[in-house]
Parts: C-alpha cells; sequence; structure tokens
C-alpha cells in the first residue's frame, strides 16, 4: 500500500508540476481544449495512463475541458502515485499540444 504523504513532500512536489493544484487532499485540474473532440481525444488518453499506473482518477468531460481529479483512495489523501500519474499526465499534455 502506498504512503500518504506529508503537507512538506506534497509543497514538494507540487513545486515540479505545471497545471496541478491541491484541494481537499486531491491533485485537480483543469484543462481546456478548441472544442469537444480534442477534450475527449485527451481524456481517452488520461484514461490510457490510468490503465498503465494501475490508478484510476476522476475524469470529467464538459464540451472542451477536462477535469481531472488524483487521489489515493486507500489513504484518503495524496502519495507518489498521485504525482507520478500527474507528472506522465502533464508530459503527455505536452506532446498532444505538439501534434497539433
Amino acid at each position: 500500500m502506498s504512503e500518504k504523504l506529508s503537507d512538506e513532500q506534497i509543497d514538494n512536489r507540487l513545486d515540479v508540476l505545471k497545471i496541478w493544484s491541491v484541494s481537499k487532499n486531491k491533485l485537480i485540474t483543469r484543462i481546456e481544449f478548441d472544442n469537444f473532440k480534442e477534450a475527449a481525444f485527451f481524456a481517452n488518453m488520461v484514461f490510457s495512463v490510468a490503465e498503465e499506473h494501475f490508478h484510476h482518477p476522476k475524469v470529467c468531460v464538459e464540451y472542451n475541458a477536462v477535469e481531472i481529479d488524483l487521489w489515493t483512495h486507500d489513504v484518503d489523501g495524496l502519495t507518489d502515485k498521485d504525482f507520478d500519474m500527474a507528472e506522465d499526465i502533464e508530459q503527455r499534455l505536452g506532446l498532444f499540444n505538439q501534434g497539433k
């Protein structure tokens, strides 16, 4: 089982991320796209990342935006698993944007 991170550890890991913030013990982000098709394509990519990490976030698609909440249910908070997946999503968002 993953270990819940301390506030100091969360702050240190959060410094590396560009599009994420912490709210109510969750990593959250909202990413806007040009249209629904791009948002849906990106959401599907997030689902693939989730399967690779065996870590499943809350994902909501609202027309041209994707909202993602990451947290580890077992500890009701944030672990390295959440930050590792957030970093992977950010990296792939950069690749996604380069391909546009």
